[in-house]
Order: structure tokens, then C-alpha cells, then sequence
């Protein structure tokens, strides 16, 4: 029997509820316990639902999409589980890294919904019921090396939609690495459907009960008003370059207790198409993608090896600073390449090197730090970590094998003065784990004085010199340098 759009939409909701599947569906699908709190909806949040209930059923409309095995659940509640008190830090890019990651594999006709208890539903407009579980498969895969390395361990379930009963969608489960495993092997799973039904359902995608074509271009979403479908907006689209080019530069760092500057610190820069740029953190932040950030890293690393080299053999002597990025060093699929550059940097420069991490989540553990750190520790003479410019303590990082910190203190003049006394708390608690500090984003000589009252022996920032896109030989540098350079 056909369903209206209402009561279609009134199934959906009771699909996709709070309180989850009479069936087996998987407990973290159903979002949080009784006990805990629900927030009331935005009006934000009721339009984007009303706008994937339209999206939703036009591919429910179709025959037996519930037992045709394209929907899927990818529960991350083994990988809340084995994140443990390090996963409410670590939720947010976690969440951004599957989106991305998901997205990647959807087609644009496919759904991909978030619940509340931060699982994923997929829903797949074409692909049978086997490829659509290893495209789920995939993402857990990713996103496990991403976040938990190679701990065999780790694994997420995907859940696989089966029939409607009584209004609800019922599931069967199974492992991501058993999937995989299973496709490496050629064994069909159970449950899978032959290929005559594989291809009937295909035939079967391209016309719902009332004749209605699933689109293959953009979606037209259904209007209640007036029965009329309004067409999806046009995309703005510009280069690769409008959107700002990635790359590295230098800046010159002041060791104040040699009264010289003898290291550059390598910093990823984005330059947008006026020569304009944002640097560090900053600007990755538009990056999620875990091959995109190694290949920035590769880069990176080998463009200041060779600038390191070029010193050298000139007989000139100089710190580099180099970074990496938690992306890079997490999953096996990114380390090894990057360690296989590594291991081409002779011993001579090796030496000279420092690595500093960027993007390290708070909730690393520490024995996975250590383990990380031990993979680069041979390639370089210190490791740093950049961390966020605020009171916090470091004694997780004692005994990993770091040699320091790097903080950046924000550019506010008005808050100078509360800003140096973080800084004092900073400067402590990192003297407490026995790691060296460095501080950058200093821009006025006042904040220099206070850096080195503070205890601070390396510094950076344009009152010391503005980033450079090649570093320059070692110079000495001392106080009248600084106040002489402020006066011209």
C-alpha cells in the first residue's frame, strides 16, 4: 500500500527516534541513557530535519529499501569505549573527521544522518546491501588508524537495515574488520542476496511505486505549500588558489640566554590570492583529509632538509624547526611514508633537526605519545609539541620522550597583562615536567622583557622578526639589538 508524504515522515521520525528500535538495534543508536538530559531542538535543527525527512523519502518511497540492505548504522561506541576519559576532548574532531570521511565515499544522492548519540546512519541510493557494508567498513577502518593507530583492538560495528517491523527498523550486525577481512577472502557473507537480486533491486531503484524517478542530478526538494519543487541553489565555484595556497615558512626564533639567533621554526603558512596569510594552526584548519595533511608534511620536511643541507656545505651551522601533524604520525597508512623520508636524512643533519607536533588532541594517551615520539626521536635532536596558550599542567607529557612546548601568545595589547601572567603559570608547570619552552606571537618588547622574566629562553614573533620564506645563517642578536631595532 502507497504512503503518503505524512505518513511517511511520521515513520521516519519514529525510525530515527531518541528512543530507538523495538528490534536489536544497537544501544548507542538510540542516543543516551534515559538519565541523561535531552536538549530541545533549534529551529535550525527541526529545518534540517525536515530537509533530510524530504531527502529521506524520496529513497524510502522506493520498494523495499529497508530490506534491501541500504541502510546502515556505523556505531562509534566501541571507539567512545576505547577512547574512554579521552573522549569528550577528542569528540569534536572526531565527528569533523567522519563527516569528511564519509562524505568522501557518498555519492550525491546518498544520505548520511548523525543521531544524537553521535552514531551514523547511511542511507545508499544505489549500492546492494554487501557494498554498501564495506563502504561502512572503510570509514570505520579510517577513522580507527586515525584516532587509535594500529591497536588490533579497535573496532566499530555496522549494522546493517533488514526489514521494517511494527514501524521499526530491525538491524543485523557485524564487525568492520570482519568485513574486511571477509572481502579480502572473496567469501560472500551471510545473508547476502544473489546476484539475480542484486540486480532486480537495481532495476528496481529506477522508479518508485508511483513512477517516480529517483533523481540522478541535483535534488529538487519536495515544497508542502504549494506542491511545487524549488530547485537547489547555485554553488559558488573558484579555484584551488582563491581558496589560499598551503605552504611552509620560517621564523627566526631568539635564544635570549646565548644572545643569538641560531634556530628557524618551520610554520605552515596559507596565502590567499592578495599575498595575504594566516600561519600555524590556523591555517590547517580548513584541513581534515589525512593525505592531504602528509603531503604537506612531506613537503615540509623535505623542502627544509634541503635548504638544511645547502647550509651546510656552505659551512654555516643552524636550527630547523620542522612540523608534523597528529594526522601524519596516527595512522600506519601516513607514518610509514613519512618515516621512509626520515630515514633518507643523513646522520650530519639530523642534528640539527627539531620536530614539532601540531594538532595533537589533548586526550592522547600517554603511552600512544610515547609510542609516536619513539618513531621520530631517531630522525631529529628535540621534539616539541605546540599546545594551546592557557593554565594547564604537562605532567602527561613527562617521561614520553618531549623535550618542550611551544605556546603562542595571542596578539591582544589589551590583555597584555593578564596574558604575561598565564604565561608565568605556563612557564612554571612546564619547568615542573622538566620541558623546555619556547613562546611565539611576541610583537612588542614589553612582551619580550616579561617572556624572559618569566623564564622563557626562546622566543618568537615579529618583534624579533617577521616569517621568511628561506632562513638566513646564524646571527648574533642581543638586548641592544632588540631596543635598537625598536627605536629605527
Amino acid at each position: 500500500m502507497r504512503r503518503t508524504m505524512a505518513s511517511m515522515r511520521r515513520l521516519v521520525r519514529r525510525w530515527f527516534s531518541q528512543t530507538g528500535a523495538a528490534g536489536p538495534l544497537p544501544s548507542s543508536a538510540a542516543g543516551h541513557s534515559a538519565n541523561t538530559p535531552r536538549t530541545m531542538p533549534t529551529e535550525e535543527s527541526r529545518q534540517e530535519l525536515r530537509a533530510l525527512e524530504q531527502r529521506l523519502w524520496r529513497l524510502l518511497m522506493q520498494p523495499s529499501v529497508a530490506s534491501t540492505g541500504r541502510v546502515h548504522l556505523l556505531d562509534l561506541g566501541m571507539m567512545r569505549d576505547r577512547l574512554g576519559v579521552g573522549w569528550p576532548a577528542l569528540r569534536p574532531r572526531v565527528l569533523t573527521a567522519a563527516d569528511t570521511i564519509i562524505d568522501r565515499y557518498l555519492t550525491r544522492n546518498d544520505i548520511r544522518f548523525r543521531t544524537a548519540g553521535d552514531d551514523y546512519i547511511l542511507v545508499f541510493a544505489s549500492l546492494e546491501r554487501h557494498a554498501a557494508a564495506l563502504v561502512c567498513a572503510r570509514v570505520a577502518q579510517e577513522l580507527l588508524q586515525l584516532f587509535l593507530g594500529d591497536d588490533r583492538a579497535a573496532d566499530l560495528r555496522v549494522s546493517t537495515a533488514v526489514g521494517v517491523l511494527d514501524g521499526k527498523i530491525r538491524f543485523e550486525h557485524a564487525l568492520a574488520t570482519v568485513l574486511l577481512a571477509e572481502a579480502r577472502l572473496g567469501v560472500e557473507p551471510a545473508g547476502a542476496r544473489s546476484h539475480e537480486q542484486e540486480n532486480a533491486s537495481a532495476s528496481a531503484i529506477g522508479a518508485g511505486q508511483d513512477g517516480f524517478p529517483l533523481m540522478s542530478g541535483a535534488i529538487l526538494y519536495a515544497d508542502d505549500g504549494g506542491g511545487k519543487a524549488k530547485p537547489v541553489l547555485r554553488q559558488l565555484r573558484l579555484s584551488p588558489d582563491d581558496a589560499g595556497r598551503f605552504g611552509i615558512r620560517y621564523r627566526p626564533v631568539w635564544d635570549i640566554g646565548q644572545q643569538v639567533i641560531s634556530t628557524y621554526m618551520g610554520t605552515p603558512v596559507r596565502i590567499f590570492p592578495d599575498e595575504s596569510f594566516i600561519e600555524g594552526v590556523a591555517a590547517l584548519n580548513s584541513l581534515t583529509d589525512a593525505m592531504e595533511i602528509l603531503q604537506l608534511d612531506a613537503d615540509a620536511l623535505v623542502g627544509s632538509v634541503e635548504i638544511l643541507n645547502g647550509l651546510f656545505r656552505n659551512k654555516s651551522r643552524l636550527m630547523m624547526s620542522v612540523p608534523i601533524c597528529f594526522e601524519t604520525l596516527a595512522a600506519r597508512r601516513t607514518r610509514l611514508p613519512f618515516l621512509e623520508i626520515c630515514q633518507s636524512i643523513p646522520d650530519y643533519l639530523r642534528r640539527f633537526l627539531i620536530f614539532e607536533l601540531l594538532r595533537f588532541p589533548p586526550g592522547v594517551p600517554t603511552g600512544r605519545l610515547s609510542e609516536l615520539l619513539h618513531e621520530v626521536r631517531p630522525y631529529c635532536r628535540w621534539t616539541f609539541m605546540r599546545m594551546d596558550f592557557k593554565p594547564q599542567s604537562f605532567s602527561g607529557l613527562a617521561g614520553t620522550g618531549l623535550n618542550g612546548i611551544t605556546v603562542a601568545m595571542p596578539a591582544d595589547r589589551s590583555a597584555e597583562a593578564r596574558l604575561m601572567e598565564e604565561m608565568n603559570g605556563i612557564v612554571t608547570a612546564a619547568e615542573r615536567a622538566g620541558l623546555m619552552i619556547c613562546v611565539t606571537g611576541l610583537s612588542t618588547t614589553s612582551m619580550v622583557v616579561a617572556a624572559r622574566a618569566s623564564g622563557v629562553k626562546l622566543v618568537a614573533g615579529n618583534r624579533i622578526g617577521p616569517p621568511q620564506d628561506r632562513p638566513r645563517s646564524m646571527i648574533r642578536f642581543d638586548w641592544p639589538d632588540l631596543f635598537r631595532d625598536e627605536e629605527e
